[in-house]
């Protein structure tokens, strides 16, 4: 009888520690799940818009790599507001950890957010603001103090005072504005006659736009783009018009095509954005509030200007 009691208590030990390890290995297995579980959506402008988008897409995936998190790039096949709020809201419908958003138009977004607070997903924005509680963090370019940096530069690198086209974006866009004001804020206070057109993000109306303002306002001497490839549609139609003695265009973003265009002369300067840092920022931002960690929850990038006198180094 003590023999047979003896083996059941060793048996009921083996079976406890077995139980332990099980347990033990199955904590360990359930952080190392929840790790490969963490699922992010990324939604912004179409990569094919500008090569602006194009770079921020490939660095937030990157960054995804690099934090070992599943990255499911949900980004509307347009520039349209609806479409990016539906792939919002298709996200939520996922069950996802987290969306970043690169708004089309931050004003779309109220009742998803609310949907996403609602269920748990936590939400940045990149590039540009939403102004709702639920967006937890914001990497963008300093717009406001970049564009107004660019707007001294202009003046002087503008002896000769005149009028000023802007070819701006969507009004109302948090981003486009703030790069309209800063640059008009700072040419009006020093005798600028600023005219405002608003261009949608798009490079043929800017070209449009441009070619129907400089017939109309011949003393233009100054064509700002909001955006590098609204700036060179600008510049196509100093051009068509022959006017590229008088006028000089500048653009906003940095992009290749804009840096080699003041290789050649024509562009005069454009605003470098560092999309790579802000990918990288709002990716490690999101992750660490998933997993519960403080973080950075707002971060205002400097642009600095890039002009003949620097491009080289820039150029891809």
């Amino acid at each position: 009888m003590k023999r047979i009691c003896k083996q059941t208590v060793l048996i009921l030990l083996a079976i406890l520690c077995i139980t332990s390890l099980a347990f033990a290995g199955g904590g360990k297995a359930t952080k190392e799940k929840a790790e490969e579980e963490i699922v992010i959506a990324y939604t912004g402008f179409p990569g094919g818009i500008t090569p602006f988008w194009a770079q921020m897409t490939q660095y937030v995936k990157e960054e995804a790599e690099a934090l070992g998190v599943t990255l499911l790039d949900m980004s509307p096949t347009q520039a349209d507001a609806a479409m990016q709020k539906d792939s919002v809201d298709n996200a939520i419908n996922r069950g996802v950890d987290g969306i970043i958003i690169g708004a089309v138009d931050n004003r779309a977004f109220g009742e998803s957010l609310d949907n996403a607070a609602a269920k748990g997903i936590f939400c940045v924005a990149v590039d540009t603001a939403i102004d709702h509680p639920h967006i937890s963090a914001l990497a963008q370019t300093d717009n406001l103090a970049s564009a107004r940096l660019l707007g001294q530069y202009i003046v002087d690198h503008t002896p000769t005072k005149g009028k000023a086209l802007i070819l701006g974006g969507t009004l109302g866009h948090q981003t486009g504005d703030a790069r309209r004001d800063g640059v008009r804020q700072v040419l009006e206070a020093n005798g600028f006659e600023v005219i405002f057109r608003a261009c949608n993000w798009d490079d043929r109306l800017a070209y449009e736009t441009a070619i129907n303002e400089l017939g109309a306002h011949p003393d233009i001497v100054v064509v700002f783009g909001a955006w590098d490839p609204g700036a060179l549609s600008g510049l196509a139609a100093v051009k068509e018009k022959g006017l590229m003695n008088k006028i000089k265009v500048y653009g906003f973003d940095g992009l290749p095509p804009a840096i080699k265009s003041i290789q050649n002369g024509e562009l005069t300067a454009t605003i470098k954005q560092d999309n790579k840092q802000m990918a990288q920022v709002i990716m490690r931002s999101l992750v660490a509030q998933i997993e519960g960690q403080e973080t950075v929850k707002k971060l205002l990038i400097d642009g600095f200007v890039i002009d003949s006198s620097n491009a080289d180094q820039f150029a891809e």
